[in-house]
């Protein structure tokens, strides 16, 4: 009775598995094998992801302003044969706050006519003051500004321009309406004969 009941399992089980297998077993309707394409994007893995940094949000303007004479002062030297020269300091908000860059312009003077700017005034006295120069809190050094008398008149005065950039606003409105302007002038000697 064991054997006859062990066979008659397997033959329902074989008769119950069989259905199953029919249904995966890989024919379709037209009687073509069933393919499984494993390249296709259904069944690939997704695709990896740049090693490359993320972009940044687009980067924010920091405050700035114009300074068309700048609020410069110190001493200015007379050398020999018409030759005077300033040591250039600011004189705006001091220290210069941190996170703000003030680029200076070109230096010239005002009125013409009397004096001309010539750097041979300050000899080796470095840097002049020029559009490469930055004064900010932590790096600043006076600039120099040489000139030489080519006529005769009244006090001539340096104006530097200058342009800042803030960490914020307010610290670029510090900047402004201070001390106006240069207190910088060349004094003209007798003429030179």
């Amino acid at each position: 009775m064991g054997v006859v009941a062990m066979t008659l399992a397997r033959a329902l089980a074989t008769f119950c598995l069989l259905p199953l297998l029919i249904g995966c077993g890989g024919n379709d309707s037209s009687g073509d094998p069933i393919t499984i394409d494993t390249d296709s994007p259904a069944a690939s893995e997704p695709p990896t992801e740049p090693t490359g940094p993320e972009s940044s949000q687009p980067s924010q303007q920091k405050p700035s302003i114009e300074i068309a004479s700048a609020p410069i002062g110190g001493n200015v030297e007379s050398t020999d044969n018409g030759y005077q020269c300033a040591e250039v300091n600011w004189l705006g908000r001091n220290p210069i706050p941190d996170g703000t860059t003030v680029k200076v312009g070109s230096p010239h003077l005002e009125p013409g006519g009397v004096f001309e700017l010539d750097q041979t005034g300050c000899g080796d006295k470095s840097p002049p003051c020029g559009t490469d120069l930055v004064w900010q809190s932590n790096t600043f050094k006076p600039c120099f500004v040489g000139v030489r008398q080519i006529g005769s008149g009244n006090a001539v005065q340096l104006i530097l321009s200058a342009s800042a950039e803030c960490a914020t606003e307010a610290d670029c409105a510090s900047l402004q309406g201070q001390v106006p302007g240069s207190q910088i002038s060349f004094t003209p000697g007798p003429p030179s004969g």
